[in-house]
């Protein structure tokens, strides 16, 4: 027999949680078709000796429903292992689609989500109207597998036109938008996304996001179609940072209405809330003893906000971007320096005098420094601790060797001050040098709960979102290399399942996800003693030059999509085996 393809020598961690084993994976027509030891020959084969052989990663929240309509491997995400991403979420969605109505979509993503609108016209051409004409147009030279959700405001908007930022839904409406949700359900949607809430105070175009207009009862009512047809995943949109409760217990209502499961963002540990997230496991224990099945997203990244100093007063603030301005608020020098324009601010920063007197403020000063965001209900603090600022992303090529380091660091690895560390860096990149102030997912003994629970689910990258900002789908490789290698919160076993098996499971997706014989051979080859992250880079490869950020990994030599190379050492190899993922009511 001659396969496809025939990856030698490998260590299998087959998706399922189980111990590794040694074997071959024999592929060919897209499926894996044995995995044992093979002397056959194959078109081509790969030696993994040394290397991880897993189920190619699923990236089960994220934003990139216009970016994969012009970016067929979808930048990051592949790059750090992704074969299949799902949109979708939170309730955005570009389908269901009248004629004529699409912009409105687009403006959605780019208030809700801060995807640039110069990209998303010039990239999505709305070939398709219903739910149906989307998914079959999102298989279409693609480079990896793509699954959406059927969106809530989306349905809304549709069956409802303007009034749907206006007011709740009508019976008949309601039934109306049950029809569309059957029919995205029947064409292979993977579930029913709701969010944002009234109490985010979200708008777009001056009114509210439409389902955060709509009543709980209308969600449920609406959500009814999946327990009718016995299939499909809800995903509940929470939006803030460290999750609040109320999406907790509509997730749970919902799963419990309909027998289906239910996803909610978010849980993390958050600093300035350090037992929040025991309450949310508390809850989701308590739905699983009544027989709901309702999970918490978590993100095994550390997080915070981000900042730069050549942004000056004002600005939009949410769980992810916040000004300047805002971290140093009521430090009389800082607040005086970073009110000029940038030039002047570049000289003030390069004088030694004011340096001492922002450093005085900010670092010798001691005593508690919270402050809230303008969005949303969070109050972070930024506390000088400045173990805890770390570089984001530098733009000169130079300073790049930086990313991940802590201002702390720099000033030790460097003998210098922390203030002549952070600005010396800051004027190096002409002020575009972004900073975190990490306020989540920073403690191992916490991250070692909430990852490992059997109530969360490893993902909410947002990929696709803010793109300028930031991009989290370096998720799997941080999880393997931070939490894995060097912390060993969990086993590299329990790390994958968590990213490709129980994942798949949960989405219905049952032929891909696992190392077995039969299943899409949807497959990620790495090396666990390397893989991580590079740092980050901004790029302007969107449409229209906008920028966005790039951040490949290291440690990944295959990324292989329905057994076909997609990536090799990091590099395209042009293929596009990418499908659309369907549900398992699509007759097809």
């Amino acid at each position: 027999m001659t396969f496809d393809l025939l990856i030698k020598n490998g260590r299998v961690v087959d998706g399922s949680g189980a111990p590794e084993f040694r074997a071959d994976v024999a592929v060919s027509n897209g499926k894996i078709v044995g995995v044992g030891r093979f002397s056959d020959s194959a078109a081509r084969t790969i030696n993994a000796d040394g290397r991880v052989i897993a189920p190619g990663f699923i990236d089960h929240h994220t934003h990139f429903d216009s970016q994969c309509m012009w970016d067929p491997i979808v930048n990051s995400t592949s790059l750090n292992g992704n074969t299949s991403i799902i949109v979708g979420q939170c309730g955005a969605v570009i389908a269901p689609t009248r004629p004529g109505d699409g912009d409105w979509y687009l403006q959605m993503f780019d208030k809700m989500e801060g995807i640039p609108l110069k990209s998303q016209r010039a990239g999505v051409d709305f070939a398709w109207e219903s739910i149906p004409e989307y998914l079959d147009a999102i298989g279409r030279r693609r480079g990896i597998n793509v699954g959406a959700f059927v969106g809530h405001s989306g349905v809304r908007r549709y069956v409802m036109g303007e009034a749907c930022q206006e007011r709740e839904a009508t019976s008949d409406e309601i039934e109306a938008m049950k029809v569309e949700v059957r029919k995205g359900i029947m064409a292979g949607a993977l579930g029913f996304s709701v969010g944002k809430f009234a109490d985010q105070g979200l708008e777009i175009f001056g009114v509210k996001v439409p389902s955060s207009v709509a009543s709980d009862e209308e969600r449920y009512e609406v959500g009814s179609v999946l327990g009718e047809l016995g299939t499909g995943v809800f995903q509940v949109s929470g939006g803030a940072a460290g999750g609040y409760i109320a999406p907790a217990r509509i997730a749970q209502e919902l799963s419990r209405r309909t027998g289906r499961p239910a996803i909610y963002n978010l849980i993390s540990h958050e600093l300035n809330k350090p037992d929040e997230w025991k309450e949310h496991l508390q809850v989701l224990e308590e739905a699983f003893k009544s027989g709901s099945r309702a999970y918490a997203s978590c993100l095994s990244a550390t997080a915070g906000p981000i900042f730069d100093l050549r942004s000056g007063l004002g600005g939009l603030e949410d769980e992810d971007m916040i000004s300047p301005t805002t971290v140093f608020q009521g430090m009389s020098t800082w607040d005086s320096v970073m009110a000029q324009p940038v030039e002047e601010r570049i000289r003030s920063f390069r004088d030694p005098e004011i340096r001492k007197a922002l450093s005085l403020e900010a670092v010798e000063t001691e005593g508690d420094h919270r402050y809230r965001m303008e969005r949303g209900t969070r109050t972070m603090s930024f506390n000088r601790r400045w173990d805890l600022v770390q570089v984001y992303m530098a733009h000169e090529e130079r300073n790049r060797q930086y990313s991940g380091k802590s201002v702390e660091q720099l000033a030790e690895e460097q003998g210098k001050g922390i203030m002549d560390a952070f600005l010396d860096l800051v004027l190096d990149d002409d002020l575009r040098t972004s900073f975190q102030v990490i306020d989540r997912n920073s403690d191992p003994n916490t991250q070692r709960e909430i990852l490992g629970s059997p109530y969360t689910v490893i993902g909410t990258t947002d990929g696709g979102a803010r793109p300028d900002k930031g991009d989290r789908t370096t998720y799997s490789t941080h999880l393997l290399s931070e939490w894995v290698r060097e912390k060993q919160v969990m086993s590299l076993e329990e790390a994958v399942h968590r990213m490709t098996g129980k994942t798949a499971l949960m989405h219905d997706l049952h032929d891909r996800g696992f190392i077995q014989a039969g299943k899409a051979a949807d497959i990620t080859i790495f090396d666990p003693d390397t893989i991580g992250s590079k740092p980050r880079e901004p790029m302007y490869e969107f449409p229209g030059g906008e920028m966005h950020v790039k951040q490949g990994a290291v440690g990944i030599d295959y990324v292989i999509v329905n057994g076909e190379v997609l990536l090799e050492g990091g590099e395209h190899t042009g293929a596009l085996p990418g499908q659309t993922l369907r549900g398992p009511l699509y007759k097809g």
